[in-house]
């Protein structure tokens, strides 16, 4: 039994040795031929390359892109725009300019030196257009992030969460949008 285990050792010590050997033969490799994932110290047409020495954290990675001829990731423009995108980031931008206007809106009113009927008179005193139009510029992201909510909370419930159904929601939000923005603006 223990000629059986011995035998059975044997190979693969062997090997093991003769991987051994053959390593400390190639004692002339350079270091990307030994570790793959090392970068060699030189780039393209055998020239130096400046950030071989530097830590990793001091490389400007886009200037070395350029300086190796390298082409850019492409990212953005290599997809074609989908409502989805447009009203993700409506979404994202509608809420924190509503969290801005809120919570300035409130230290300004807070520690201006005016009274409520001084800015409820200055509002009347505007001319119609402005109005409408302030009032407009106020009403769409109030009417877009509420309704946009809305489809959220319904995707929740797992209903609509099919392709037809994301876009279908996102006019209904759009339409929804305009028609309540026209709605408020004019009152």
């Amino acid at each position: 039994m223990h000629t059986f285990l011995r035998a059975s050792a044997t190979p693969a010590a062997f090997r093991t040795s003769q991987l051994v050997s053959r390593t400390r033969a190639h004692t002339t490799t350079t270091a990307s031929e030994v570790d793959p994932l090392r970068p060699s110290k030189t780039a393209r047409g055998g020239v130096l390359d400046p950030d071989a020495a530097k830590p990793t954290l001091d490389i400007d990675p886009f200037k070395k892109a350029e300086r190796l001829g390298r082409p850019m990731s492409p990212h953005m423009t290599i997809y074609d725009p989908q409502l989805t995108w447009y009203m993700s980031i409506f979404t994202r931008i509608t809420g924190v300019g509503l969290t801005s206007i809120f919570y300035f809106g409130s230290i300004w009113y807070g520690i201006s030196p005016y009274a409520s009927g001084d800015v409820v008179s200055l509002v009347h005193s505007l001319p119609p257009a402005v109005l409408i139009g302030g009032k407009a510029i106020l009403a769409v992201p109030i009417i877009f992030h509420s309704t946009n909510g809305v489809r959220h909370l319904i995707w929740d419930t797992t209903k609509a969460l099919t392709i037809k159904g994301v876009y279908n929601t996102g006019y209904v939000v759009l339409g929804l949008t305009a028609v309540g923005t026209v709605a408020l603006a004019l009152q």
